[in-house]
């Protein structure tokens, strides 16, 4: 029996009942003083007699309530991800039916296509591809297509051929009633088409067709454990059913260009994309934050230019808050999160004009406190200015137009808007003239090893994206202007592809292997993670341990893992917690 949750190991409950449920069917029974709902894993004759059997109170299937494909789905997910079966069906099952809603699975057959086809669609044009996968839906067959945001597959459906939607359905964007009623239309064959965000990957329908747009966005990984992408469980479940896969965006992912190889097909031109060296830039200081920001004379002239046009501004800097990170001028300590042991950036309170602390990674919320706590020091400073900081600047030296902080709907007047990452949608809905990056090299610096790919792929769509007849500048401020992976875009992704995959191969990072992070759970032992190390390595696992954070395992292959940390993820083990275990692959 697997029970959903973050157990590894199976549950043996006796049944007394002439026939017996097919594997993945639902089973209510007793776990601790509760009842649960439970999955079939496989069915024994016999019970062992060295320990009572508990009894299974309630058979809710009689067949899987999954499907062969998408039980298969699960399985593969816990196995690949090292997550477990109990948290794969967390993921795959809606709400509902882990809670034994009723639902008789009627799922539609489908003749097998020959093999597993995979397509590969790139073009920086969205209407252009748009209507690519228009043609594909026209042509008939069950198709599955998937964007990376929410409001992209909403416009895209309502401009779907009325013959089309009557076949269609919009895959809700949130879980609850509405994902269940979609779950249950879909299983029943009354849909052949299903558009939606990154959830829609586990409609129970046997797909001809699947299609993944804007493929490499990060945005399609599950915030919640276990971290996935679903495009890779798009790309798995094509494999399974022979469809064909079709991956389409402004560049591919670094799995897809390794295997496929494709051709950028467009360039930059030379006139829309300008570098300006940070050297020259003049350093301005916010107040009680030690560290500058840098606008260059060319960012302040080229921003008035596009506004006196009558067009939008968009500066982007990924440093939410007033300060990236609070140090103690007595001691020179770093305020960390005492949850994670992560930098605290400061930012202005949610509830009251006041400042607070908020951890970078697991986004805990603190009062900002009036001394150190390690040596009791009053004089608390900033580093590393962020987007709070420059908004109070660009407010003053824009004094005479209309400067927005993250804005949400459609500025009436030309404005200077002031963001991270999340500002690139406005590209859509705003003539857009300028998009500045005002630090890129700050974003190529980050610990992830996919971090040069990020910032790469986040210019090349703020050039592209929404791009309308009048065309647009993309204004990187650097501090190695024409050198290195930012001569590159100039180019196009397949210049940066090739310069990075050699790096990442030396290296042995994905998608040449795994890398596996290993989060201890909150309130532990303080021996647990010396515990975790000495285990690992003992094994042979070497282990990439900073001390505080995550632990890193780099490697091949996760098996040998997945047999040492088994045992850890056992029911019983539940008082004390369960490791987060994520595997970045590509």
């Amino acid at each position: 029996m697997f029970l959903p949750g973050p157990w590894w190991n199976t549950l043996t409950y006796a049944l007394n009942a002439p026939r017996l449920p097919a594997e993945g069917a639902r089973v209510k029974v007793p776990v601790g003083r509760g009842v649960r709902v439970g999955f079939v894993a496989r069915q024994k004759i016999g019970a062992p007699t060295d320990r009572e059997i508990k009894p299974i109170l309630e058979v809710l299937d009689e067949n899987s309530a999954l499907g062969d494909e998408l039980w298969g789905l699960a399985d593969w997910i816990g196995r690949t991800f090292l997550c477990g079966m109990g948290e794969a069906l967390q993921l795959v099952c809606p709400t509902l039916l882990l809670r034994g809603e009723t639902f008789s699975p009627c799922l539609p057959d489908r003749q097998p296509r020959k093999s597993f086809q995979e397509i590969p669609f790139y073009h920086p044009l969205d209407e252009t591809r748009f209507e690519y996968y228009r043609e594909r839906l026209l042509a008939g067959g069950r198709v599955l297509l998937l964007f990376s945001e929410v409001e992209t597959a909403a416009a895209f459906f309502g401009k779907l051929p009325i013959v089309v939607k009557e076949e269609a359905l919009l895959w809700p964007s949130s879980g609850g009633k509405k994902q269940w009623e979609a779950w249950k239309r879909v299983a029943s064959g009354k849909a052949r088409v299903v558009v939606g965000p990154a959830g829609a990957v586990f409609a129970p329908l046997p797909f001809d067709e699947i299609v993944v747009d804007d493929e490499s966005n990060p945005a399609y990984i599950f915030q919640k454990t276990p971290k996935i992408s679903a495009r890779s469980l798009a790309g798995r479940r094509a494999f399974s059913l022979r469809a064909r896969l079709i991956l389409g965006g402004w560049m591919p992912s670094a799995k897809t260009y390794l295997r496929s190889r494709p051709e950028c097909p467009v360039r930059l031109p030379s006139g829309g994309f300008v570098l300006v060296d940070l050297k020259s830039a003049l350093k301005v200081e916010a107040r009680g934050v030690n560290g500058k920001l840098p606008l260059t004379s060319s960012l302040m002239d080229r921003t008035r230019a596009a506004l006196d046009a009558g067009r939008h501004v968009l500066w982007f800097l990924d440093r939410k808050g007033y300060a990236g990170e609070v140090y103690c001028s007595d001691c020179g300590e770093s305020l960390s999160c005492s949850r994670c042991g992560s930098i605290m950036r400061v930012e202005a309170a949610r509830v009251r004009e006041t400042m607070e602390l908020r951890c970078v990674r697991c986004g805990l919320r603190k009062t900002l406190p009036f001394q150190c706590p390690t040596c009791r020091g009053t004089l608390l400073l900033g580093k590393r200015p962020g987007l709070e900081a420059l908004f109070s600047l660009a407010s003053r030296y824009f004094a005479e137009r209309v400067v927005l902080f993250e804005a949400k709907g459609k500025p009436v007047k030309p404005s200077v808007i002031l963001g991270t990452r999340g500002l690139l949608p406005l590209c859509d809905t705003l003539d857009v003239g300028l998009a500045a990056w005002l630090d890129l090299d700050a974003e190529a610096r980050k610990v992830e090893y996919g971090a040069r790919f990020q910032a790469f792929s986040m210019v090349w769509e703020s050039y592209w994206r929404g791009i309308g007849a009048n065309g647009r500048t993309v204004l990187v401020q650097t501090r190695r202007p024409g050198f290195g992976w930012q001569n590159t875009f100039r180019l196009g992704w397949s210049h940066f592809w090739k310069g990075e995959l050699r790096e990442r191969k030396s290296l042995a990072l994905p998608p040449y292997g795994f890398l596996v992070q290993l989060d201890l759970p909150a309130g532990g032992r303080a021996s647990e993670r010396d515990d975790l190390v000495c285990l690992l390595e003992r094994a042979g696992i070497p282990v990439m341990d900073a001390g505080n954070g995550p632990l890193w395992v780099a490697a091949k292959s996760t098996d040998r893992l997945a047999a040492v940390l088994a045992p850890r993820f056992e029911i019983k083990n539940s008082r004390q917690g369960f490791p987060v275990v994520t595997v970045w692959s590509e």
